[in-house]
């Protein structure tokens, strides 16, 4: 069953090999093509983890008001609600802190919010 699946995704990527080489004429569109992409990925994993850690948070907000009605419950413990919400405030920061990364490697500060340098919003 693998064999034919890995078979099935050849004959396929071989056949849109001509398609995908005739979009680009040269190495620099290549590259920025590339740089768009990958931009794009960056931008849906930051919008995963921003909206995980909203929900990790929460669900340790939650362990909160579980261990206060009933302390001497072990599945409430404090220590997994304090984790939970460290982890979530560090899944709610990815974004900021790869923005500011990109903007203090690569360009001129705020303008760089972005792995590929431009300011996106969600339409």
């Amino acid at each position: 069953m693998f064999l034919k699946l890995i078979y099935l995704t050849t004959i396929i990527y071989l056949t849109n090999l001509k398609v995908v080489l005739s979009q680009v004429s040269n190495l620099g569109d290549m590259a920025s093509v590339l740089q768009v992409q990958v931009g794009d990925i960056a931008d849906l994993i930051g919008a995963v983890a921003f909206l995980l850690g909203v929900g990790i948070a929460m669900l340790g907000l939650l362990k909160f008001r579980q261990h206060a009605l009933n302390p001497s419950d072990p599945s409430a413990r404090l220590s997994t609600a304090f984790t939970l919400v460290f982890v979530g405030a560090a899944l709610v920061a990815i974004p900021t802190t790869l923005g500011v990364g990109i903007g203090s490697l690569f360009g001129s500060g705020v303008t760089n919010v972005s792995v590929d340098g431009s300011l996106r919003n969600i339409n």
